[in-house]
């Protein structure tokens, strides 16, 4: 079997129970074609996500440092109850130790949820035996615990830590894993603000991409302040003050939303990458109802064609 046909087949094993309620997804809106990340905390403490987003929608749960990995197990029941789908992050340097992290995977598979996010975390955070995402991959616990839905990070304006040769040696090595095992992988990116450094990455990585389907990450609407804010913090603040100021310096002192993303997203891209890029992932920044709201509004926003048929590849 070929793998993107390999890959369609599995892509139904891991779908969250039925639930009624709430937003829904319309063929056309673009709820249908968004994943957002949401901390276990604010997801445990929240009221019912299913008043905010659309059954099905994927929610990403990544953890702070020194957060207790059982944190994300109970978001993943209560995302999964509400008719979601759960993918809770796993950072391999923050992982102390090999039996930790067995019996993490245990509890999520037994929660019904065989997904992850895999990030290698922050050097400086280094506890335990994984080195990075591939000693995760190497390790043979996502296999034992049936772990068929892997994504993984990627980063359109480079890599803070290593060289553009040892990343794409590394998604080599990745994706062979992928073939081998039958494991359905897709790329999520950080998020990205310049569409045409976006853009151009998406045409110098397509032979590498092979048959990993991308989603751009974009930030939520919010405060500029806050947004400068989550900026900094990800080393990318002077670039993001550069095309605020470029586009309008009026919004310096204002609020942000994504939506001049997309459509230069898709004056840049058309339907030409609609085979490679699959949907957006939301940084809520501005907080959960704001980036519900944003969603729901999307109708009528000029950029479906831009995005391949996500619901059928992932």
């Amino acid at each position: 079997m070929e793998p993107e046909s390999k890959l369609s087949a599995i892509a139904e094993a891991d779908r969250a129970p039925v639930h009624s309620g709430g937003p829904s997804k319309s063929k056309y809106d673009l709820k249908q074609f968004a994943s957002i990340e949401i901390l276990p905390t604010q997801v445990i403490q929240a009221p019912p996500l299913s008043e905010l987003f659309a059954e099905g929608t994927e929610i990403y749960l990544p953890l702070l440092h020194g957060d207790d990995l059982h944190l994300s197990v109970t978001a993943a029941k209560k995302v999964r109850a509400e008719g979601m789908v759960a993918t809770p992050h796993l950072a391999a340097r923050s992982v102390p130790d090999a039996s930790q992290l067995d019996e993490w995977l245990h509890e999520l598979s037994e929660a019904g949820c065989h997904r992850l996010m895999l990030i290698a975390g922050d050097p400086l955070a280094h506890r335990g035996p994984y080195r990075d995402t591939l000693d995760v991959l190497n390790s043979g616990l996502l296999e034992k615990h049936g772990f068929t839905h892997l994504g993984l990070a990627a980063h359109p304006d480079g890599h803070l830590h290593a060289s553009e040769s040892d990343v794409r040696s590394a998604l080599e090595i990745k994706k062979a894993y992928a073939r081998d095992k039958g494991v359905h992988m897709w790329l999520v990116t950080q998020f990205v603000f310049d569409m045409t450094n976006f853009a151009n990455w998406l045409d110098d990585w397509e032979e590498a991409f092979d048959f990993l389907p991308v989603h751009v990450g974009l930030a939520g609407p919010s405060s500029v302040a806050s947004l400068m804010r989550y900026a900094a913090f990800c080393g990318v603040a002077t670039s993001v003050k550069m095309m605020l100021t470029n586009r309008n310096s009026r919004r310096l002192m204002g609020s942000w939303n994504p939506d001049d993303q997309l459509k230069e997203l898709y004056e840049l891209c058309g339907d030409h990458v609609s085979r490679r890029l699959k949907g957006l992932h939301l940084f809520p920044f501005g907080g959960l109802e704001r980036a519900a709201r944003w969603l729901d509004a999307g109708e009528d926003k000029p950029k479906l064609p831009i995005f391949g048929n996500i619901l059928a590849d992932a």
